[in-house]
């Protein structure tokens, strides 16, 4: 079962925290599956090589706030849509 995310500005730093924790090609891989979902363009095969690691950080951070689900209980927070890809926290 999916809730809205409802946590402290805390709660918010240790998923920022997270997402720059998480490895290159993870979120990649969340940040395309998203674009799936939502039918937009994706980060391309070759741009990937020009993207930072923390670029691409933010840009799944800012995703999860949109969002803006976790599972139930929290500490897996979805990236995409369909929860195929999160962010877990302890």
């Amino acid at each position: 079962m999916a809730w809205s995310i409802s946590i402290t500005p805390e709660g918010w730093n240790e998923i920022y925290q997270a997402c720059h924790a998480s490895e290159k090609q993870f979120l990649l891989q969340a940040i395309n599956e998203t674009a799936l979902q939502k039918r937009i363009a994706g980060i391309s095969d070759d741009a990937e090589k020009d993207v930072s690691q923390e670029s691409l950080a933010n840009l799944v951070f800012q995703i999860i706030q949109e969002t803006n689900t976790c599972d139930n209980g929290g500490f897996s927070y979805w990236i995409d849509p369909g929860g195929i890809y999160k962010i877990t926290i302890e």
